[in-house]
């Protein structure tokens, strides 16, 4: 039978295929940015949900006072001391630091799109970040001219942002350049995640930021984070099908 007397797929047989291949875990336009699309996708819809609530001065506004009200009349001198020096270890200087770091050791160990992506990730997020908050101009909660000198904005959380962007990038960076699988991959990805949770909760307790703003930070953080990711992996995957691995001589 030619090519031309070849039957021609069904419609279903179409869209089988194109799902297969969105599920293909080697395939570098596969699963890996069927995953990256649709976290981007949930951290971008979770953070227009909540700058919509925030807009509106909805029911979401009215529960961040509340909730900043009822956790300032509980703190206590000890709690704050512990949440000042949590909140230290997500600041934008310390994550500077630990970008700065990544970028160079993955850069001088041969991982140069790891490292480029790592700065495109820090980078870029500080700059979505700053643009965010002077967009929005949302008011930061009476208590936090307590702890913060000058005039800057509440949503979204910078830290929360920033966090999930350094220190998710750090722990994909362990995971891949250490080729670490199994308990000890779920350890470094549980370690990030909490130092993130603990660090948003921190800028809620010492008065800085709203419930919302930490949720709204990590959302716009996730989806960044999504992006560099994802980018990274598609034009890495790209590029060892272009230029494959020579075999070695000795290899049958």
């Amino acid at each position: 039978m030619s090519e031309a007397d070849a039957p021609t797929p069904r419609p279903r047989q179409k869209l089988f295929r194109f799902f297969a291949a969105r599920l293909d875990r080697k395939s570098y336009l596969g699963l890996h940015l069927t995953i990256g699309l649709a976290v981007f996708a949930l951290g971008v819809w979770l953070f227009g949900g909540l700058l919509e609530e925030v807009l509106d001065n909805a029911t979401l506004v009215h529960w961040d006072l509340a909730a900043s009200s009822w956790i300032h009349s509980t703190n206590t001198p000890a709690g704050v001391r512990l949440f000042v020096a949590i909140t230290d270890i997500g600041s934008p200087v310390a994550m500077g630091v630990i970008a700065t770091i990544g970028v160079i050791v993955t850069f001088v160990r041969g991982h140069r799109l790891l490292a480029y992506a790592w700065a495109a990730a820090a980078g870029g997020g500080a700059i979505v970040d700053g643009i965010l908050k002077y967009a929005i101009h949302r008011t930061r909660p009476e208590y936090a001219a307590a702890f913060l000198h000058g005039t800057s904005y509440s949503f979204p959380s910078g830290h929360a942002m920033g966090s999930i962007i350094g220190y998710g990038f750090l722990a994909y960076a362990i995971v891949l350049t250490g080729k670490r699988a199994g308990w000890h991959r779920n350890m470094v990805f549980s370690a990030a995640a909490l130092l993130t949770f603990l660090i948003g909760m921190s800028r809620v307790y010492i008065g800085v930021h709203y419930p919302s703003d930490v949720v709204g930070g990590w959302a716009a953080g996730l989806a960044w984070l999504a992006v560099c990711i994802t980018g990274y992996q598609v034009v890495s995957g790209r590029s060892a099908m272009r230029h494959p691995p020579t075999p070695s001589p000795d290899t049958p």
